[in-house]
């Protein structure tokens, strides 16, 4: 009699536990109706950012991939984007999202992770990666399976989360804290494999880092004017009337066809002295100061400040900047500029046009070419536009669709258009520190190029250029 009433206890206990109580049942009602409430609350946040102007823009160092597990505010809202993108920001929702959007046609308002959100995904990030470590060791397989997926990079091992624990983060991590076996798995990870979810930084450019050498922490954002400024390098040096010629060309093409939307500012001070590294450290001030350099740091820096200011208006912002002859001069600035590459293919062609220009271009014929050559030898992927047409008309289109583009991707149809009258007074200020707009002269020496490149030869004609009439066709 005893078995049976002792197994009749054990069934009702049983039984008891696997139903939730009522107080569980409401717990759990009262949670789903406040993750409602505040779900609701963001998205009418998020509808109300679609008209507010932007407050600041950034360039992404990394690439992130919302997962159901990064506790979004608005589930499937989340910004999706890559290394070197440009994110428009619109205000900040709370310490872990901001709102804004990714600069490119079509794309709407979303909620972005902030640095905090992003650095707290690093921290659990290193947790899982000592967690696998622990396990592989322990059951003595090879590491790469108990890794599972690598992101490509010598120095940034990113081992990927299982299910919904964490998002997938690939920030450099301390050399030091790395065993020999995990630095040499991410060193032989030849192909990129992502999982779903995740947050990568685009592979390390250059040699291995010993492990003895602390390596630098890399933000995931760079503060950047809120429209890049447009910058005109080549086709030699600046200072040279070749070059000043046809680039001044291009300024006076770009204020007439942009007429409202566009800002042409001259820039004396050196602006390559603006690295982020030089202007976030004091200690290098008087480094800089003691250098024969022709600007002042105050004068870089109240350069810059003007150029950001100048880009909060969302007009295009060119920039004819004295001191800007190629492109790696502005490449560990916070410009981000919209680099154009003014290129004549034949140095042949490049000769004769300087050579026409008379002695006193010709006694510096080969600091010109050799400038040519130095900006034909980068990479292309150094330049966003490449002007290499031998029409001045073909140039001009090719650099107008370029911006027309841009334009569309940093003015969405769903945002109010910036103010008009903002925009007038910005644009007077920065035309009052500009150059001359193009003299009659300067466009009728242009107009007076052949068609043909082998008449190119014949510019010095073009000084009687002062009759021309305005109906010849344009030609570079």
């Amino acid at each position: 009699m005893e078995a049976p009433s002792r197994t009749l206890v054990v069934g009702s206990a049983e039984s008891y536990t696997s139903r939730p109580s009522d107080s569980d049942v409401s717990l759990e009602e009262d949670r789903e109706a406040l993750r409602k409430e505040a779900e609701r609350q963001a998205l009418a946040q998020l509808e109300k950012a679609k008209t507010k102007p932007v407050a600041f823009a950034v360039r992404t160092n990394v690439g992130y991939n919302p997962s159901p597990g990064d506790e979004v505010p608005v589930q499937g809202v989340a910004i999706t984007f890559e290394p070197k993108d440009f994110l428009h920001i619109k205000e900040k929702y709370n310490n872990d999202w901001w709102i804004g959007r990714l600069v490119k046609e079509g794309c709407e308002v979303g909620f972005i992770p902030s640095p905090v959100k992003l650095d707290s995904l690093r921290l659990l990030q290193e947790q899982k990666l000592r967690q696998n470590r622990l396990s592989s060791s322990k059951s003595g397989d090879n590491s790469s399976s108990s890794l599972g997926d690598v992101v490509t990079g010598t120095r940034r091992p990113t081992p990927p989360a299982s299910g919904n624990e964490m998002t997938n983060l690939a920030f450099e991590l301390d050399p030091l804290e790395l065993d020999d076996e995990e630095a040499e798995l991410g060193e032989q990870s030849g192909s990129a494999k992502t999982s779903v979810s995740s947050v990568t930084t685009p592979p390390p450019h250059g040699k291995r880092i010993p492990f003895f050498k602390k390596t630098e922490h890399v933000p995931p954002y760079d503060v950047v004017p809120s429209m890049r400024p447009i910058i005109l390098v080549g086709p030699s040096l600046k200072g040279y009337e070749v070059t000043d010629m046809m680039q001044k060309a291009l300024f006076d093409f770009l204020k007439h066809r942009f007429d409202g939307r566009i800002s042409i500012t001259r820039v004396t001070a050196d602006i390559s002295l603006a690295k982020r590294s030089v202007l976030n450290n004091p200690s290098k001030h008087i480094i800089i100061e003691r250098s024969n350099t022709r600007s002042s740091l105050a004068e870089v820096q109240s350069e810059i400040e003007r150029i950001f200011e100048l880009a909060r208006t969302l007009q295009l912002v060119a920039l004819d900047a004295d001191t800007i002859n190629h492109p790696a001069q502005l490449s560990k600035t916070s410009l981000a500029p919209i680099i154009v590459y003014i290129k004549i293919t034949s140095p042949k062609v490049l000769q004769r046009l300087i050579k026409s220009r008379g002695k006193s271009q010709s006694k510096h014929l080969n600091v010109q070419i050799a400038a040519s050559e130095k900006l034909a030898q980068c990479p292309p992927e150094m330049f966003d536009i490449i002007l290499d047409e031998n029409q001045l008309e073909d140039a001009c289109e090719h650099l107008a669709e370029y911006l027309e583009a841009y334009w569309k991707a940093t003015h969405p149809p769903s945002s109010t258009p910036p103010n008009p009258l903002l925009n007038r007074t910005m644009a007077t200020a920065a035309l009052a520190s500009s150059p001359a707009p193009v003299s009659n002269l300067q466009v009728q020496v242009l107009t007076s190029l052949r068609r043909n490149l082998s008449f190119w030869g014949g510019l010095e004609a073009s000084q009687r250029a002062r009759s021309v009439p305005q109906q010849q066709e344009h030609a570079m």
